[in-house]
């Protein structure tokens, strides 16, 4: 099984029959595997370039995919039960908490941001996570979960 068929199944519990933003999904490779789960999904990045690569825009039914700054997401707020961030924390170091902040404003109360790292770059930035979620009031530390190939931060939204 391949580590992100293990994250996802992994975070199915998270992901079942729920509405999932994925920001700066690169090659969109965790929305492919959480469509399994998910009831809907919508893939944003900056750039599409990688998932048009793929041939995944219009042919993937449930993911919706939209170019968008993850900093000034244009979404409505609690439009989602969760949003994730997978292997996209290096790219987005310096502006990890506008991203946060626009993560935590789409997302439901109850609902749930997703931190997922399996790169080493990627890794280290998650260890910085926890400064930035405790200056937001209505975010806390679900789950936390370390493993050799993968970490995973879990934030509920209150």
């Amino acid at each position: 099984m391949r580590v992100i068929e293990t994250i996802t199944k992994r975070l199915s519990s998270y992901l079942e029959d729920k509405r999932i933003l994925e920001v700066a999904c690169g090659d969109s490779e965790f929305s492919i595997n959480a469509l399994k789960y998910a009831k809907q999904i919508l893939a944003t990045d900056i750039s599409l370039e990688r998932a048009k690569r793929r041939n995944l825009i219009d042919i993937v039914e449930n993911i919706e995919f939209k170019e968008m700054n993850a900093t000034k997401l244009e979404l409505e707020n609690d439009s989602f039960d969760v949003s994730v961030c997978y292997n996209a924390l290096g790219h987005l170091e310096g502006i990890l908490n506008s991203v946060i902040s626009e993560m935590s404003r789409v997302t439901t109360q109850n609902g749930y941001l997703i931190f997922i790292a399996t790169w080493k770059m990627d890794q280290k930035v998650l260890l910085g996570i926890e400064n930035i979620i405790s200056k937001h009031g209505n975010l806390t530390i679900s789950e936390n979960i370390d493993n050799k190939s993968y970490n995973i931060l879990i934030i509920k939204k209150e």
